[in-house]
């Protein structure tokens, strides 16, 4: 008894924190790129690729796992809607030292900006559609000269 009265009070404190982000955020779930609908010029698609958008406590995870002509890849940071950089966790391992800080624009929009050993590389600009069945990345280049990338991810 005293056992299930804990873990009651305990999922009392854990479901706020959680529940009211997925509420109000629809890219919060697990989304898959269709290489197809996608634009990657220049360069090559990826053969797959799986966005993971989840919250964690008063903030939220983002991960990424995909496979390009390279091989298998994985990132993935833990922050929150604030303009923060907060360190990115990669394999294969890198030398360079990457960050991403998150901004929310509006209820379906958020927007990434990845740092390079502390200089901008690449903003993405995330929109879920109306419907909450896709979601389309905009990536921007910043200090390669202008490069475009138009992903379309369907949600799992």
């Amino acid at each position: 008894m005293k056992r299930a009265t804990l873990l009651a009070g305990l999922l009392v404190f854990m479901v706020p924190t959680s529940f009211p982000l997925a509420q109000n955020q629809p890219f919060v779930g697990t989304w898959k790129v269709d290489v197809a609908k996608s634009k990657y010029e220049p360069g090559a698609a990826p053969k797959s690729e799986t966005l993971r958008f989840e919250p964690v406590g008063d903030g939220f995870k983002v991960s990424l796992d995909g496979v390009n002509q390279q091989g298998p890849y994985h990132s993935e940071a833990t922050g929150k809607f604030d303009g923060v950089d907060v360190p990115v966790v990669a394999s294969p391992a890198r030398q360079a030292r990457f960050t991403y800080a998150f901004r929310r624009i509006d209820e379906r929009t958020w927007e990434i900006v990845i740092k390079v050993n502390g200089k901008q590389r690449l903003a993405v600009r995330n929109v879920v559609s109306d419907d909450g069945k896709t979601m389309r990345g905009v990536s921007t280049v910043t200090d390669v000269g202008q490069i475009n990338q138009v992903v379309i991810y369907e949600k799992q």
